[in-house]
């Protein structure tokens, strides 16, 4: 195989591999294509399908042994039930109980709707693709179709910002949570607390995630991810059942129906678009499906167990708390040794799949830092690059895994230093629902169907189309304004005497 040759399949099969939504813990990413592996002893991680286990990529997958609709199913709805669903109560408070429900409910038909449209463009595609090319392509590969380098590097970048400010949100609830739990634990018998500050709890996790980013194979950190949905199912029955025994503050202190101002509305949709960016999984697991025929079956019956368990758990979080409902849940519950516990398994669980949604991210940077690299050996007329990446020669092989392994870190650190930024998670989720996920679930699935369908489509969905291409421009450029902005001006986080006081909160019930 000659080195232009070898160049272009590591490109093509680093393209292949991409497409990952960050809330997609539930799903092994699916690494079996890879013939020219980034880091040195990737070649071992190299497994079957069904060693992988549901993977979302699975290009190996044919009809006899794709994913069933019930698997693909969980696989969405996972997606859109996570950590995200915890700062649902503070967006419903931001904008009030008529628009938040409303506004989730339209963005839930909308999402499916820019769904519908992909799947639309994938097979209009299709058509003019060989065989064997059909079942690589992606949400990069579509939008390289639709706009040439220009689409192709939207969808990059966005996934890149997308996937790296999840990671920041991760980073900012397992310190949270971590804080909140070993101080509460450590004063449960004698009242005698022992604060870790937020500095303390990223020096000993943020190495360990650096390390976690190393891994050659992700297969077993991926079914962690069952464990913790059951966690994430735990947490929420926790607040369901705290309420049970306490009362209404919203009641008592008046219900909020609309957002006093416009800037509520600009919350709101952050952390509520967030749920929603699914798209990037819809066209590697309608590729894998058994019959992917009825996709838009699975796709509805997703958004509507999406929609029924956020929406009553976001409402009845902000029925709970009322005006003071916090940006994470968890932080208006009372201190005790069972909710303490369940705040350091979701750490875990998170800690475990934060590498999963980091792989994504580092596939674009370790891209970019390829094409770099090789621009510069054309550029100095030099082969030492492509030998580098190519050779199995034990010392290249050394470098190479050196120079990818500190690529990871900067990144790591990257979202570290945007979660140091940025220390409230809800604040970090409603940035990047409004900035990066608003661009792949509402602006470029409309965007490409235009382009690539105009011809074949009727007036009145073209005009509707371009209503939405306005709406998510609008809609992304204004809330990122207003999240951003709120971000630069946040208050610190709660420092130990107010994790303190509210670890010592006894249980106040309502008297009938």
């Amino acid at each position: 195989m000659t080195d232009m040759s070898r160049s272009g399949s590591l490109k093509e099969e680093m393209l292949n591999s991409r497409g990952r939504h960050p809330e997609m813990n539930s799903v092994p990413p699916d690494y079996s294509d890879e013939k020219e592996p980034l880091l040195a002893g990737d070649s071992t991680s190299t497994t079957t399908q069904e060693e992988e286990g549901p993977a979302m990529g699975g290009a190996s997958l044919g009809k006899d042994k794709g994913t069933g609709e019930i698997a693909t199913f969980f696989n969405f709805a996972k997606a859109s039930i996570g950590s995200g669903s915890f700062a649902l109560p503070w967006g419903i408070l931001q904008c009030g109980v008529l628009l938040g429900t409303t506004g989730m409910v339209y963005l839930g038909a909308l999402s499916v709707y820019t769904m519908q449209l992909m799947l639309e463009c994938k097979k209009y595609v299709t058509r003019s693709l060989p065989v064997e090319k059909r079942q690589s392509l992606n949400y990069t590969e579509l939008g390289r179709h639709a706009l040439g380098q220009f689409g192709k590097w939207a969808v990059d970048i966005s996934v890149l910002c997308c996937n790296l400010g999840v990671c920041a949100g991760y980073l900012v609830f397992i310190a949270s949570n971590l804080q909140w739990a070993f101080t509460c634990l450590s004063g449960s018998h004698n009242h005698d607390y022992i604060c870790f500050t937020t500095w303390e709890v990223y020096a000993f996790i943020v190495p360990i995630l650096i390390i976690l980013t190393y891994l050659p194979s992700f297969r077993l950190l991926a079914y962690a991810a069952y464990v913790g949905a059951i966690f994430l199912v735990v947490a929420m029955v926790v607040v369901y059942v705290y309420g049970g025994s306490h009362c209404f503050l919203a009641v008592e202190d008046g219900v909020r129906y609309l957002p006093d101002t416009w800037k509520g509305v600009a919350k709101w949709f952050g952390v509520t678009a967030f749920l929603f960016c699914v798209h990037s999984m819809v066209i590697p697991l309608e590729s894998v499906m058994k019959r992917p025929q009825r996709m838009p079956y699975v796709l509805d019956a997703a958004a509507v167990v999406v929609v029924g368990v956020n929406l009553p758990f976001a409402l009845y979080g902000y029925l709970l708390f009322g005006s003071g409902t916090q940006g994470y849940i968890f932080e208006n519950l009372p201190g005790g040794v069972f909710n303490d516990i369940v705040r350091v398994f979701l750490s875990l669980e998170l800690t475990l799949t934060f590498p999963i949604v980091f792989k994504p991210a580092s596939e674009v940077a370790e891209e970019i830092f390829y094409n770099s690299m090789m621009f510069c050996s054309r550029k100095a007329n030099s082969e030492y690059i492509v030998e580098l990446y190519h050779s199995s020669r034990l010392n290249y092989r050394i470098l190479k895994t050196v120079m990818i392994c500190a690529l990871r870190t900067v990144l790591v650190l990257l979202s570290w230093g945007l979660a140091v930024a940025i220390p409230h998670f809800e604040l970090i989720v409603a940035l990047v629902g409004s900035l990066a996920t608003t661009v792949l679930a509402f602006i470029l699935p409309p965007l490409f169907h235009l382009v690539l369908k105009w011809r074949f489509t009727h007036i009145a969905r073209r005009i509707f189309h371009l209503a939405i291409l306005i709406f998510g421009i609008f809609a992304s450029g204004v809330a990122t304004g207003v999240n951003l902005y709120g971000a630069i001006t946040s208050p610190p986080p709660a420092n130990c005497s107010a994790i303190q006081t509210q670890c010592e909160l006894n249980n106040t019930y309502c008297s009938m």
